[in-house]
This record gives C-alpha cells, sequence and structure tokens, in this order.
C-alpha cells in the first residue's frame, strides 16, 4: 500500500476502518431536551479556562436519537451540555455523551472532538410517556419520563422539557 492510498483512508485500522468516509447526514432525529438549574460552583467545575459560566446557572441534558445516520446506522445518544461564554459570546460546551454505538463513538472523539464513551441510552415512547434513560455500568444513572399526551409537567417537578421534536436533516 502506498502512502497516498493510506492519507484516504477514513480511519485506522487499515483492514476494517473504525468509521466510514464522510460525508456524513444525521436524518429523522428525535431529540429531548431538559434544561435545570444546577449549584454554580458545579458548573465552574465543569468547564475548562478559558470558558466562563453564563449569568443563570442552568445545564441541558438531552438525548438524541439517530435512526438513520450515514454509515453509522442506528444508534442513541445522551450528554450533557453547560451553556458558557467564550471571548464574549456564548457556546455550548459538551461536557459528557454516552452512546450505544462504537464507530460513531470514533468518529465524534477523532473527527469532531466530542468526549464520547460507551453506555446504553434510550429515547422511547412508553404508552403515553415518552422516556429517556441511560445506563452505565450496568446502572440506571439518569431517567426522564414526559407524559405526551399532557405535554406538561407537574409543579412538583423541578425540571423543565424544553422541547422534543423531530428533524428531517442536518
Amino acid at each position: 500500500m502506498r502512502k497516498a492510498d493510506v492519507l484516504k483512508l477514513p480511519s485506522m485500522p487499515m483492514a476494517g476502518p473504525s468509521y466510514p468516509a464522510g460525508p456524513y447526514r444525521f436524518i429523522n432525529r428525535e431529540f429531548l431536551v431538559i434544561t435545570y438549574e444546577t449549584d454554580p460552583a458545579l458548573i465552574r467545575a465543569g468547564l475548562p479556562e478559558p470558558l466562563e459560566p453564563i449569568d443563570q446557572p442552568i445545564v441541558k441534558y438531552e438525548w438524541i436519537k439517530m435512526p438513520d445516520s450515514s454509515g453509522f446506522g442506528s444508534y442513541t445518544e445522551s450528554g450533557l451540555v453547560i451553556p458558557a461564554r467564550f471571548n464574549g459570546g456564548e457556546v455550548n460546551f459538551v461536557s459528557q455523551m454516552y452512546l450505544d454505538d462504537d464507530p460513531p463513538i470514533a468518529a465524534g472523539r477523532e473527527i469532531w472532538g466530542f468526549p464520547k464513551k460507551y453506555a446504553h441510552p434510550k429515547l422511547e415512547i412508553v404508552k403515553d410517556t415518552l422516556t429517556g434513560t441511560l445506563e452505565y455500568a450496568s446502572q440506571l444513572v439518569a431517567m426522564v419520563p414526559w407524559a405526551t399526551s399532557t405535554r406538561r409537567w407537574p409543579e412538583t417537578v423541578t425540571s423543565r422539557v424544553t422541547r422534543w421534536r423531530r428533524r428531517r436533516s442536518i
């Protein structure tokens, strides 16, 4: 194999690349994103320099069902996003991501630099309830049920669902 052939590979190993060559399309995605307030000290501890916390101490936890992703097939991911400030502008810092498929984990880390790990996130409708769960190391570590018939949180629930939508393409 010549150097030019090696440089054309999308990833390693040569005999069976970890993920396919692009371009990549992610269509028919489904999202559940919750936004909640937390301890400002925890936000500060979770942001690397030079990022700064925004004024309101909020974070977002999301589930994304990816049923049709070119070259990756169907998978689900879940993760924590911290709104922050960088050079005076607002940005979203992706703190943690958990996926249930190896190729998008490798591509996410190597191509886009996302902090992806293997786990078992799920986004599904059970009867009239949209439910996002995350299992890691055989432990349920996150769960958000949302009754889709009302799409309202009970007053006793402090977290708030900000959106659930299906996207056709990027």
